[in-house]
């Protein structure tokens, strides 16, 4: 009787045994996770650290270009009639000379 209790004694040694091992390898997993993330955070904060105002820089921007847009539409149509007008005055300046001679 003694002899299976040390018996199940030393098999939950060394059930613990395993599972501590385990832990250890789980630990070492986990801080070797932990340095790659802080690397990369501290990476990342140092190439994005002026992103916001860079951000709203271009915000404005698009804004400014935004508000312009229809102005520069009205200029487009002004001249895109000044150039039909030339291309009509073309084509029948040449008709009114043809006639003419």
């Amino acid at each position: 009787m003694v002899w299976i209790v040390i018996g199940c004694n030393c098999l939950i040694a060394l059930i613990a045994l395993w599972l501590a091992w385990q832990l250890v390898k789980l630990r070492q997993i986990l801080r070797g996770v932990s340095r790659a993330l802080l690397d990369a955070e501290r990476s990342t904060h140092g190439v994005l650290g002026g992103a916001p105002e860079v951000i709203i820089i271009g915000q404005r921007g698009v804004s400014s270009l935004r508000s312009q847009l229809p102005k520069w539409r009205r200029q487009q149509r002004n001249v895109r009639l000044f150039l039909t007008l030339i291309s009509w005055i073309g084509r029948y300046g040449v008709r009114l000379q043809r006639r003419k001679r």
